[in-house]
């Protein structure tokens, strides 16, 4: 596990770094980061995962859709859903995006997760403005 929006997994005994298509969890030094990255570490604890890879970024990182074996719900749409990232409006395009997007809505408007009073800037300003 590395942060709130990337994790490492065991591929054929190989450790690969996955970070979660489309979505953006806050940045380390963030407010924010500490729990996006609990709460993802509690959704995949001991949890065998269904890894689909939809891009490979320029530094060879797999951006995936992660799944629970044996559940419908995406990693990805649980980090939005209960309010640990956003829909990142830059990267996600896949048909999924546009519910992810209802689901942002909803954390937001029921302040769930870092919506419940961090002072939030998306990653991607945060990583303009000098962030990690």
């Amino acid at each position: 596990m590395y942060d709130g929006d990337t994790l490492s997994v065991s591929v054929q005994g190989e450790r690969v770094s996955v970070r979660l298509y489309g979505i953006d969890a806050p940045e380390s030094g963030q407010d924010g980061n500490v729990s996006a990255t609990r709460f993802l570490k509690r959704l995949i604890w001991e949890h065998p995962l269904e890894i689909k890879v939809v891009e490979i970024d320029r530094i060879g990182r797999s951006h995936a859709i992660v799944t629970r074996r044996g559940k419908d719900t995406s990693v990805n749409a649980a980090m939005v859903a209960n309010g640990y990232s956003w829909v990142n409006p830059g990267r996600c395009r896949v048909e999924a995006c546009a519910s992810w997007k209802k689901l942002e809505s909803h954390a937001r408007k029921y302040k769930l997760g870092i919506w419940s009073g961090f002072d939030l800037v998306p990653p991607w300003e945060f990583k303009l403005q000098g962030g990690q």
